[in-house]
């Protein structure tokens, strides 16, 4: 059942639909007799009388169109926010995976000029010995 409303809702909330629907509403209400009640409407008005006696057929004729394309131009609203985020999430995570990349190269490059330094360490400790050997004569260093 929720398939069914998700595609309603999907169908509901497109610019077509909008369309559609606002050409059959249209069609029904000038087959039904607009032609008369718009020409009745503005002779009561150029009379000076009502143009909508109760219960105003009109007026709830506008405020039900204007709940259809609300409700029409919401749902289209939300399918569109879906889409932006959903591609704002797929950049966040691709933008995620790239400082993650970035880090484990920086983490590497760390690792290996440790190395090196230490491998420079050691190598400036035996030249250390050596010249304290060649300027000592032999003798041990002091600690």
């Amino acid at each position: 059942m929720e398939r069914v409303a998700e595609g309603v809702a999907s169908g509901m909330g497109t610019v077509g639909f909008i369309i559609i629907s606002s050409g059959l509403i249209l069609a029904w209400v000038f087959s039904n007799g607009a032609a008369h009640y718009i020409s009745s409407t503005i002779s009561a008005i150029g009379h000076g009388k009502e143009f909508d006696a109760e219960p105003w057929i009109l007026l709830n004729l506008i405020f039900s169109a204007v709940a259809f394309y609300t409700g029409a131009l919401v749902i289209i609203a939300q399918k569109a926010q879906t889409r932006t985020d959903k591609a704002n999430e797929e950049a966040a995570a691709k933008h995620r995976d790239e400082i993650d990349q970035t880090v484990r190269q920086m983490l590497q490059q760390n690792t290996d000029l440790t190395i090196q330094i230490h491998t420079l360490a050691e190598r400036l400790f035996d030249l250390t010995e050596q010249v304290h050997v060649v300027t000592c004569k032999g003798a041990p260093p002091t600690a």
